[in-house]
């Protein structure tokens, strides 16, 4: 409810929780019906979430999905090996391999960007990245 009154366009909103212990991980999930509402979201980075005596503040990552080709090249540059960096950056908000990301963002104004790399139990992770 507060995702939708901040940013409108909430389709599904759950909470991770641990497959055996049946208790919050501390992470979860909202998707949006539009993109509007999706950039509008990410783009804020933390929100705070109040509820009752609840108040705290989260961070806002883009789920990064497995198994993504290059929105670039669809695999052409890679040997249809799937995409191992997502950018999150608004300007972006596509899967590249290797070769697409160091082109791509080598442009300027793209080259402070950083990949999102898909790391164990759905975590993304921001990956120190620079091409030479």
């Amino acid at each position: 409810m507060i995702m939708d009154r901040l940013y409108g366009g909430v389709c599904y909103a759950g909470i991770d929780t641990d497959p055996e212990l049946k208790y919050p991980k501390g992470a979860g999930r909202v998707a949006f019906s539009n993109q509007q509402s999706y950039i509008a979201a990410i783009s804020a980075r933390f929100v705070q979430l109040q509820h009752a005596d609840i108040d705290k503040r989260v961070e806002v990552k883009p789920y990064v999905l497995d198994d993504q080709m290059c929105d670039e090249c669809q695999g052409q540059r890679c040997a249809g090996k799937f995409a191992p960096f997502f950018c999150a950056n608004v300007t972006c908000l596509q899967y590249y391999c290797e070769h697409c990301w160091a082109t791509i963002h080598s442009r300027p104004g793209r080259e402070f960007h950083k990949p999102l790399v898909k790391e164990g139990a759905d975590r993304p992770r921001a990956v120190p990245f620079r091409w030479c």
